[in-house]
Formats: C-alpha cells, structure tokens, sequence
C-alpha cells in the first residue's frame, strides 16, 4: 500500500480542538477580534446616550430640527386628530373645515420654538380674522411649562400637548419645529421644517387665502317671500 507523502510544500492544517472546532492558528489574534466586534456595540451605546441627552432623556421625544425648508407632502386629506386643548377642551381638526390652519408642532424646551412663538402669536393676531386658524402642538411636554409659553407670548391660538406622541407620529414628525398647512377644504398643502419668518409665513396664508377664495363655491341667497 502506498504511504501518504511528507511533502515539506503541503500547507499547514489548522489545530484542532475536541469536538472538531478549528481554533486560530496566531492565539494573539483573539483579542483583536474582540476588540473589533466590540466597536459596533460601543458606537451604538454613544448614539443612544447622545440621543437620550439631545431629547432631555424622554423616549421617543423628537429632536430639535437642525435642517430646514418647504417641503412638498402627498395630496390628500389631512388626518383627522383630537387634542386636548389648555382651557379643558377637546379640539378635533375637522371642527376647523373651512378655514385655512396652520398645525404647528412645538415643545416649550426647543430653541427655535421659544424663538419663534412671539412672532406667531403675532402673525395669528393678525391673520384670525382672515379664514386662519393656528394650533399648537406640544410635544413631550409638561402643561406648566406649555401654559407659561402661552401665557409669555400672549398667545391666543388654540394649544394642547400631545402627551402620547400620536398626534406626531401620524404626521410624521421627525423633530420639531415642524408645521403643517391644511387648506380649507381640509387637504394637506405643504410642510415647513424649521423655523419660519414673518415673511414666509405670510406669504404662505396669502397663497392659501386666495386659493380658498378662488375655489370657494357661492352662497346661493333665496329672496325673502
């Protein structure tokens, strides 16, 4: 019977340990690949501690938008929500078909927020008598610190917190500010992520208000008998 060669040119055949499992032919190779199998897990373990602190440590809190602008969302109707409103009320958006709303997601914890509240309660003062409607959204929020904002900025817009997050989460927030503008007829127009100025804030009602007007059908008056 021939006898398997020595050949000197044959590769090496790795260890084997009981139970035929090949172990690492270098030892000192192990702890380099814990070392690189841990590293997935720490970046994730500083991304979840970087996110808990950017949301003040509440789950599921949103953050604070850092980019901005117009965009356009899908045509349709604008999901129908409930809120809880400061003074006690349920407030439902279909209650406002109609008149031209702005639904603005907000926290009385977010910068731009607390920057841009003055202006809206500004602009809502002036545009309330127009067919606008305003209404803050609170997210994650406390009602102290709600009321507190809306009492500083004298704001007269219809406010509630939406403690739960349902409200955000059917219209998709990513961060917030974010607003929503819903025509008069209850369709779903256009979505502005970040804070806004005076001027495209009006210049977004003026286009809104027109379209109402141009599509709105006439009042048919009967004469008196």
């Amino acid at each position: 019977m021939k006898q398997p060669s020595n050949d000197a040119s044959a590769p090496p055949q790795p260890a084997q340990a009981g139970g035929g499992l090949l172990q690492p032919a270098n030892p000192g190779q192990r702890p380099k690949v814990l070392i690189a199998a841990a590293i997935p897990i720490l970046i994730v373990v500083v991304l979840l501690i970087w996110g808990t602190v950017r949301t003040g440590g509440q789950r599921g809190r949103p953050g604070i938008n850092d980019t901005f602008g117009d965009v356009v969302v899908p045509a349709g109707l604008a999901k129908e929500f409930h809120l809880n409103l400061l003074d006690g009320r349920t407030m439902r958006l279909s209650d406002l078909r109609g008149k031209v709303v702005v639904v603005d997601f907000w926290a009385s914890w977010c910068n731009p927020c607390i920057a841009e509240g003055p202006m809206l309660a500004e602009a809502y003062d002036e545009w309330r008598g127009r067919g606008v409607e305003f209404v803050g959204i609170s997210i994650w929020d406390q009602q102290k610190d709600v009321a507190a904002f809306v009492l500083r900025n004298s704001t007269h817009y219809a406010n509630g917190i939406d403690d739960r997050g349902q409200v955000a989460i059917d219209y998709g927030v990513k961060g917030i500010p974010e607003k929503f503008f819903i025509t008069a007829d209850g369709q779903l127009a256009r979505k502005v992520i970040g804070p806004m100025s005076r001027a495209q804030l009006d210049s977004m009602l003026d286009k809104l208000t027109l379209q109402a007007v141009a599509t709105s059908q006439p009042v048919t008056t009967t004469p008196s008998p």
